[in-house]
């Protein structure tokens, strides 16, 4: 199939509530989904429950530890889906042949990877909604000072990574392919969104480099550190060059 061969998008909207139903059942009945959506919940609750990370720390300009993990730990949501459900799923359906079957059948392909989008988006909202309710309920973290700027930076963080995990999927024929490229880019935006260590306990060269990863210009804007439009300009960046290559890239076969 050319690269430039685009399948046809025409579907109802009927036919798209319906297959991006059927998605969401085929993805929360693999047991990794209930992790891509716990894990970072139960890891709230737990560093939220240890004592020494509820004093304030010095070397973190006075914040609580648990204050700069809760953006880092809703970060991990995005980052779980796009970087390896989403590469997985869709070279799953082409190493088994689902695309090539679908392509004679009333279902558009395009039709098929926006289900699988949306339902991504759904479950990141959910995921990061539920993380930050968590912090700020049960363990008083604090609202940063733009909370409509932070909303903006996840969403085009979110953006971002699933752009690049379309490339991933586009090159992918396996899964087990998808998993090892999707996983190292996972590992790269876990460090500089301060997963490892802290981001303030970064030196300052890698805390500018952090910068220009995906989630690390999102925990940047979510602590006020930097310009914002330059953290908005890098997401929006990778999210417009993500899909193009994307895009350029893609076989359905």
């Amino acid at each position: 199939m050319s690269a430039f061969a685009l399948p046809s998008l025409r579907m109802s909207s009927k036919g798209f509530r319906t297959l991006t139903l059927t998605q969401a059942r085929l993805l929360l009945r693999a047991p990794a989904a209930l992790v891509w959506l716990l894990l970072p919940v139960a890891m709230v609750v737990l560093f939220g429950c240890i004592p020494s990370f509820g004093t304030a720390q010095k070397a973190l300009d006075g914040k609580r530890v648990i204050d700069v993990y809760v953006p880092t730990l809703a970060a991990m949501v995005p980052l779980f889906l796009a970087c390896t459900a989403l590469p997985m799923t869709m070279a799953g359906y082409r190493e088994k042949g689902v695309l090539r079957r679908l392509s004679v059948t009333p279902v558009p392909a395009a039709g098929m990877l926006g289900a699988l989008l949306a339902v991504m988006a759904a479950l990141t909202a959910l995921g990061v909604a539920l993380i930050i309710a968590i912090g700020a309920l049960a363990f008083h973290v604090a609202a940063p000072a733009d909370p409509a700027a932070v909303c903006a930076a996840f969403v085009l963080g979110t953006t971002a990574v699933l752009a690049l995990g379309l490339i991933v999927a586009a090159v992918a024929r396996t899964s087990g392919a998808a998993g090892g490229m999707g996983v190292p880019l996972m590992v790269l935006n876990f460090f500089f969104s301060g997963l490892y260590v802290p981001v303030a306990e970064l030196p300052h060269v890698l805390r500018r480099i952090g910068e220009f990863v995906p989630f690390g210009a999102v925990t940047a804007a979510w602590s006020g550190q930097g310009a914002l439009w330059g953290h908005l300009a890098v997401l929006a960046g990778y999210t417009v060059a993500g899909g193009l290559v994307a895009a350029r890239l893609f076989r359905w076969e």
